[in-house]
């Protein structure tokens, strides 16, 4: 993980983008799109390949994402591809792309506006174009059929975190004599430790330092006429130790009912898996995923952290994830109205100003404010200083849950069984078998998703899962309905939906009911007075209701994500009060992991997370 910055660009008179710092050009004057198409498409034997595909995805590796032209072709084929072969057995596309100078957006609105065959590619690739941030950007396009991952940073770096296996290679980038720090002999191994006897290679340049460095990792390379003017490029392929074809378990259990497993029913039932629901309550977000509004923002440290990393990607990720469910017709309410954490003593002050001192991450992303401005943000009158996230924001996780429930019965991959109690988990060689209250269950695989009750089977039991009760009050003050962004101390503010605040949330380590309490309620107003200086907008405020729950964590309160046992068990949890953040992203993971698909996160932050490092 390192630091990043944009790409320093000028336009040519041909109005071509070119790299200042490299002295070349993204793509030929002579026609940018023709060179993709000879250089990459056709010499990866594409689209040709897709129609006889022998699994459901197919994985792409470049390097060089540059303007995104190689990509946005390659969409456009595949798009080409599903339309008319709508039965093949290939429906999804992964492209992983390796840039270390991103194009600002600006720059890239630019740079595309020559593209009229496929405008309107372009204007979804600039609507989710990431932050400049280091690491791996997942976005999801054509209704999770076409997936690019953004790895930003060096390729040589970066490429070491991925693990899954590469169809196609398009092996781009400034040319060897302007960019020889990405020609590395890393760069080579890494491709052929990823290939297989299938994987094709294509490259534009036909440098010796390219070709010996394919050769010396172990590809057989092979020269063939350039593009345009160009004399000679390169393709390449390998004989590599291939396994037998991974097929997908055909139906996975997934034991929980709050917003962990449902976003894992949705992230495997849009890549085509037949998904059992569990739950042991009457009906979903009846415990951890019950509140009304819940907080949506990175916890960000001063200094590079796996941490920060994992929530920035999880924060970038789950805006995208709820704005897209949103917009398939999963209502529920929503509001990325930003977020403000209020310097309420000194350490909190100093650990800040550090933050933004060391200005890792960009203002789009947190920035400082006064308190003359965190009133101005907030829309109440404010005493302290703070640092505001203007992307952070709340939504209704219960409504989320129930929303998504609905949507999902409407598949006919889905099965749903409410009021279902497991008195017994037990693998018997080839499947899981699941005894039940409502009757005996069989899966290929099990996800465990269910919150605080993730250690209460035989298989799960080592988990070290702590057990934190939380309660959250509903308030209703006039006062303070002008609030219109989350405000974040030692605890939290919502501004009003439906007329009432979400105040809280209290920690009691000794509980074992997750029990309301008038106590707490008077903890969490209390809270507010003694952070905010008694501030007169919260003047005697009148609690409607309260929602009290068990929050689940694990000694290094870091989430657990992966694989528990090399036999299809799962385990998906210990989020703390970080569930609606990181539920979207890890839930991907673990979907990803089943299918044997590219992971959405670097394989170092992937071991952070494992459920079974406690084992």
């Amino acid at each position: 993980m390192s630091e990043l910055s944009n790409a320093k660009i000028h336009f040519n008179d041909q109005g071509t983008p070119v790299a200042s710092d490299f002295d070349d050009v993204y793509f030929s004057n002579d026609g940018g799109i023709a060179e993709t198409d000879y250089v990459f498409l056709q010499q990866n034997g594409l689209p040709q390949r897709w129609p006889q595909h022998p699994t459901a995805a197919f994985h792409i590796i470049e390097t060089g994402f540059g303007t995104g032209a190689n990509f946005l072709l390659t969409w456009l084929r595949f798009r080409q591809h599903r339309h008319t072969h709508p039965h093949a057995q290939c429906q999804r596309l992964y492209f992983s792309s390796f840039e270390k100078y991103p194009l600002s957006h600006a720059d890239l609105t630019r740079a595309l506006a020559v593209h009229d065959t496929f405008s309107d590619l372009c204007q979804l690739l600039l609507d989710a174009y990431p932050l400049c941030i280091a690491g791996c950007h997942r976005l999801s396009l054509d209704n999770g059929s076409v997936i690019l991952d953004l790895w930003f940073g060096d390729v040589n770096s970066q490429l070491p975190q991925l693990t899954s296996e590469v169809d196609a290679v398009y092996l781009d980038g400034f040319a060897p004599s302007k960019n020889p720090d990405m020609w590395q002999d890393t760069l080579f191994s890494n491709l052929a430790r990823l290939s297989k006897n299938t994987t094709t290679v294509s490259t534009f340049t036909s440098a010796g330092i390219v070709k010996r460095g394919l050769q010396a990792a172990g590809f057989t390379v092979t020269k063939i006429k350039g593009f345009g003017r160009k004399r000679e490029m390169l393709t390449a392929t390998i004989i590599a130790d291939t396994n037998l074809e991974y097929s997908s378990p055909k139906d996975v259990t997934i034991v929980g009912g709050g917003i962990a497993s449902l976003c894992t029913a949705l992230a495997l039932t849009q890549r085509g898996v037949n998904v059992h629901l569990i739950c042991e309550d009457s009906e979903v977000a009846q415990q951890a995923s019950q509140n009304r509004q819940g907080a949506v923002y990175p916890n960000l440290h001063a200094n590079l952290t796996d941490d920060s990393q994992i929530h920035v990607q999880a924060f970038l990720f789950a805006r995208r994830f709820y704005q897209y469910w949103h917009n398939a017709g999963v209502n529920f309410a929503m509001d990325w109205c930003g977020m403000l954490h209020l310097a309420t003593n000194s350490q909190l002050k100093l650990r800040q100003e550090k933050l933004i001192a060391n200005a890792l991450w960009p203002a789009e992303i947190v920035r400082a404010v006064d308190a003359s401005a965190a009133s101005e943000i907030a829309g109440l009158p404010l005493q302290q200083a703070g640092i505001y996230f203007p992307l952070a924001g709340w939504l209704n996780p219960q409504q989320f849950c129930q929303q998504a429930l609905t949507y999902l019965a409407l598949q006919p991959t889905f099965t749903f069984s409410a009021q279902c109690h497991i008195d017994k988990l037990e693998y018997d060689g080839e499947a899981w078998q699941l005894c039940t209250t409502n009757g005996n269950f069989t899966a290929s695989a099990v996800v465990l998703a269910c919150g605080s009750k993730m250690a209460d089977f035989e298989q799960t039991a080592m988990l070290p899962v702590n057990k934190i009760r939380g309660q959250v009050s509903h308030i209703k003050q006039p006062a303070m309905t002008p609030l219109k962004t989350v405000l974040c101390h030692k605890g939290y503010i919502t501004p009003q939906w439906q007329g009432e605040h979400s105040i809280g949330a209290t920690f009691d380590r000794s509980a074992t009911d997750a029990f309301v309490s008038e106590q707490d309620d008077q903890i969490n107003m209390q809270l507010i007075n003694d952070q905010l200086q008694q501030p007169d907008w919260f003047l005697n405020p009148e609690v409607k209701s309260a929602a009290a729950a068990f929050r689940a964590t694990v000694p290094d309160h870091l989430p657990l994500a992966g694989a528990l046992q090399a036999n299809q068990l799962y385990v998906l949890g210990a989020m703390g009060a970080r569930g609606i953040l990181l539920s979207p992203l890890l839930a991907e993971l673990v979907a990803c992991q089943i299918c044997k698909d590219p992971l959405p996160l670097a394989q170092e932050l992937v071991n952070r997370i494992r459920a079974d490092r406690f084992r």
